[in-house]
Parts: C-alpha cells; structure tokens; sequence
C-alpha cells in the first residue's frame, strides 16, 4: 500500500475534485460532466453534509489527488470517488463509515456504478449487502438531436461504413418529439434531421419505446426486429440496419451518483 494524505475538504479543492469525478466516471452512460458550481450545490451544500464528513486522499510523493468521499449525516454516501485502487477505495470507505458511526448514523448507504470492479470490490470487503439498484426513467425531447450526439465522435467510422439514407417513422410520439427524422450518411458527411428523406434507401417504423430502449442499451436491435417491434422496408436490409444501430446505441454501463438522486 502506498503512502497517502487524507485531510477534510477546504474551499479551493473543488477544481481538483470535480476533475477527478470527470476522469473517473467520463466514460459510463448517464454521465454528466461535474462543474464546480453544480459540486458545491450537490454535495457542500446539503443540510447533512459537514466539512468534517469531507475526506480527500493524497499521494503523499506526488499530491496528486486520488480520491475523495462526501458521508452526510442522513447516512448517505453521496459521492464515492477514485482512481483504480483498492487500497484508496478501502481507505477512504472506512474514513467515511468510522466517521458516521461516531456520528452515531445507524446505517450507511452507498451507490457505485456495477462497471468498477474497484468500488463494487471495497463495498463487498467493507461488509455492504448488495440491494436493487435505483429505477430511473429517461425521456428523450429530440431523436435527431440524440442520434446527432451518439453519431458526433465516430462520424468518420460512419462515413466509411454505411452509404445510406435511413428514414426513421416513430409511432405513438408525444407532442414534442418528431414523427420522423433521416439520417443521410455518404463518404463526405453523416446529416441528421427532423423529418423525411426523399428517396430512402431504408426505411423503418418503430415506435417511441422501441427506439428509446435500443439506444439507450436495453433491447438489442436484433430483438426489437424479431418481435415486430421494427419493421424495415427493404426487408433484405434489416441486417443492414440493425449492424447500425448496434454501432451507435450506447453500451457502456449506467451510473449515477447518489448525490444525483435527490
């Protein structure tokens, strides 16, 4: 084990704290990029939260900050926060639940997203039985501007691809949500837009839930074809279609801080 620092929180911390939330957490589904402002409302800011409940952990060589751990007094973690050790995840759980026992907190309550082996790790070796997780329910206000977001960082992948013109018809849409959107991807450019393509090459009628729940991770695309839930006109194209949306639905696991709950 190393040789680490571990202090309470004191202003000016939050610069290194949310960039270390941003590194850590960046790359699960869900997430959102911390800002300052947004860590000082959610976590300093809390009824339960003291500053004594705060704990930072350093490298003592190098001062790079490796962790940190928000306890408040409701016996919620709110945050729970690392670099890939298990050793800093040990430390700075046992600071944290010691620190709520002497608080005189009855039980403690922890959320860590089920891709970090490390965390899921320390909870397990710290006692924590396993619960179900958190339901949360996420609605989209734009189709296209959601695919245009998945789309945005692989647009060369897409362009050596596929050379297609897709015409997506979306069934039972609320008010608010387009009826229809294209997505026109030739060697040049990926276009996507509100409404319908002249002379698709694909097209294809879902509904609101369907297409939600292939995006977001939760059906597979093959299945949702297999169960009607997608209908692909050419239907000699349905392979075509599905391999993309199987390269833009998002595949990494889903986390959000307790903090983000309430």
């Amino acid at each position: 084990m190393g040789k680490y620092i571990v202090r309470n929180f004191v202003d000016g911390d939050e610069k290194r704290i949310v960039e270390l939330f941003n590194r850590v957490f960046g790359n699960f589904s869900g997430y959102v990029p911390r800002t300052v402002e947004y860590w000082r409302w959610c976590c300093l800011e809390r009824p339960d939260v003291r500053r004594d409940g705060i704990f930072l952990l350093f490298d003592e060589e190098s001062g790079n900050l490796e962790g940190y751990v928000v306890a408040g007094l409701s016996g919620n973690i709110w945050e729970f926060c690392c670099i890939p050790s298990l050793d800093v995840a040990l430390f700075l759980l046992d600071r944290a639940v010691r620190y709520l026992e002497d608080m005189g907190v009855s039980a403690v309550n922890v959320n860590v997203p089920e891709g970090c082996d490390v965390l899921n790790e320390a909870c397990r070796k710290a006692g924590f039985a396993r619960v179900d997780v958190h339901k949360m329910f996420v609605g989209v206000l734009s189709f296209s501007k959601l695919f245009s977001i998945l789309i945005e960082d692989r647009k060369n992948f897409f362009c050596n691809r596929f050379e297609e013109k897709f015409c997506v018809m979306i069934r039972d849409a609320p008010f608010w949500v387009e009826k229809a959107l294209s997505i026109d991807i030739n060697r040049d450019r990926v276009n996507v837009f509100e409404g319908s393509i002249d002379s698709p090459t694909v097209l294809v009628k879902t509904d609101v839930k369907t297409l939600s729940s292939v995006l977001f991770g939760v059906m597979n695309p093959v299945h949702a074809v297999l169960r009607f839930k997608m209908r692909v006109k050419p239907f000699w194209k349905t392979p075509r279609f599905v391999e993309f949306l199987d390269s833009v639905r998002l595949r990494d696991a889903w986390f959000w801080p307790l903090g983000d709950f309430g």
